[in-house]
């Protein structure tokens, strides 16, 4: 039984020198891992994206003017747009799997600098020399690829505050808003840069700061779904929303940010609001995750 148990342990240390050796660069006697059940589902998702994103996105960047790249893109059939659209689409795989992957990955994980690395890299003021959209457009993917995580609310209040900074809504997004408050309308931009960096912000702990920013996309979404802006529509990537639809999802988020300062007849009140709009179904079952959170805080302060 002695040597059954021993051979045990060696295979217990053989495995853990595997895991060790693994991550080469960090010594075992110094680096500590949080066991995280999805650490390396989370890192191979990432590999993948990544790979893909360089094969599709990349490679269409470098030859696009080509006229060798058109020449073979019409023998094999292909359509220029249909190339376009996949490494559009592998782009916003990788970044979604980046953002998820500096979410949930422990901070103690060796990898996790490196994975806050890239996913700075990928905000526009760093990779201008890179292959990647437009500044304005970039900073949207990357909000988009947020977005998730931070209506999940899974996020721990120091990388909230990381996105946050990442979120920061670019100056062209303040002259809208300087535009709107002395009351010239001007053609919206990125709202949902402004949202998410709203929701970041509350997810770090700064009510203040995230009701600050959404009440700027509350005066301008209320006044653009009222009267002449009815009928106008708000396009961001391939989906078209009326401004209706917009100010019923930024008064939810109001909801959310007084629940969590504790106004629970203020949050009431605003999510009231917000559901006699109406909304398409699809929409509405997008926003149940963070519906049913500002009604658990609300429950929460009767008990």
């Amino acid at each position: 039984m002695n040597r059954t148990m021993n051979r045990k342990k060696i295979k217990i240390v053989a495995f853990s020198f595997t895991v060790g050796f693994a991550f080469s660069n960090h010594s075992l006697a110094t680096d500590q891992i949080i066991a995280h059940p999805n650490s390396q589902e989370l890192l191979d998702e990432l590999n993948i994206a990544r790979d893909l994103k360089q094969k599709k996105h990349d490679h269409y960047e470098i030859n696009k003017w080509k006229p060798s790249f058109q020449k073979l893109l019409k023998e094999n059939g292909e359509k220029r747009s249909t190339v376009r659209r996949q490494a559009k689409d592998s782009l916003v795989e990788y970044l979604a799997r980046l953002t998820t992957t500096y979410v949930l990955l422990p901070e103690n994980h060796p990898l996790f600098p490196k994975v806050k690395e890239e996913l700075i890299a990928q905000h526009p003021e760093n990779c201008k020399k890179k292959l990647t959209e437009s500044y304005h457009n970039q900073l949207s993917l990357i909000s988009n690829a947020c977005h998730p995580e931070l209506i999940k609310g899974r996020i721990l209040p120091k990388k909230a505050s990381f996105l946050a900074k990442l979120l920061k809504p670019t100056g062209r997004i303040k002259f809208e808003d300087r535009m709107r408050f002395i009351g010239i309308t001007v053609k919206p931009s990125k709202w949902n840069i402004q949202a998410d960096y709203s929701i970041a912000q509350l997810r770090a702990g700064n009510i203040y700061n995230a009701r600050k920013e959404n009440e700027k996309l509350l005066k301008k979404s209320t006044k653009l779904s009222e009267g002449q802006g009815r009928g106008l529509r708000y396009r961001t990537e391939r989906n078209v929303r009326t401004f209706k639809s917009l100010n019923r999802e930024f008064i939810i988020h109001r909801a959310l940010i007084e629940a969590h300062a504790k106004k629970h007849q203020e949050a009431k009140e605003f999510l009231s609001k917000a559901l006699q709009i109406h909304e398409v179904d699809e929409i509405k079952k997008s926003q149940s995750f963070i519906i049913g959170e500002i009604e658990s805080l609300i429950k929460s302060s009767k008990k």
